[in-house]
């Protein structure tokens, strides 16, 4: 019989727990999720129109957000507009007029918090006719007032030209996929 106090039943015991730790850590196939990509997100930098200073988030600033999304290939582009959070009550919606026509951009979201960010949908119609337009407004409607502002020509330009790298980024970017290998 082995002594408790031998080498060998220690080295016998230690042996034992070694033998059991890589028996419970052996070749068991582990799963791991992979992330989804579900979308990829495009965003330009701001306009301020009547604004020395200017960054994104800043009350009165306009951006165009672009979403590839991975399921459909679909690439809608978003008006993003915000406003200080106190100067305005419930948020309605905003509106374009290029040259002579108004065009009513439907609501997506509105986002509380220092600022309000309302995200409008900004059809490809739209897109197209806003980057031949001379002439462009925007109008902002609350439950107690609407503001109507009308871009400089060099803000037309800026807006434009965003617009248009936007959608040479979103037109670019294919969908993704993910392979096993």
């Amino acid at each position: 019989m082995l002594a408790k106090n031998s080498p060998f039943f220690s080295l016998s015991i230690l042996a034992l727990y070694f033998s059991i730790f890589l028996l419970s850590c052996s070749a068991r196939v582990q799963v791991l999720p992979e992330p989804v990509v579900e979308q990829t997100l495009f965003r330009t930098g701001p306009i301020c129109p009547g604004a020395i200073f200017c960054s994104v988030g800043k009350p009165g600033s306009l951006n165009f957000k672009g979403v590839l999304i991975n399921k459909t290939g679909e690439k809608p582009i978003f008006l993003e507009y915000y406003m200080s959070s106190f100067e305005e009550s419930f948020p309605i919606g905003v509106s374009v007029k290029l040259d002579q026509t108004w065009h009513n951009l439907r609501k997506t979201s509105t986002d509380y918090g220092d600022t309000v960010r309302v995200v409008s949908v900004f059809p490809a119609d739209v897109a197209d006719k806003l980057l031949a337009a001379k002439e462009v407004q925007f109008s902002f409607s609350s439950r107690d007032n609407t503001s109507t502002f009308t871009l400089s020509s060099s803000n037309a330009d800026s807006l434009k030209s965003l617009l248009k790298d936007l959608k040479e980024k979103l037109d670019a970017q294919s969908k993704l996929t993910i392979t096993n290998h």
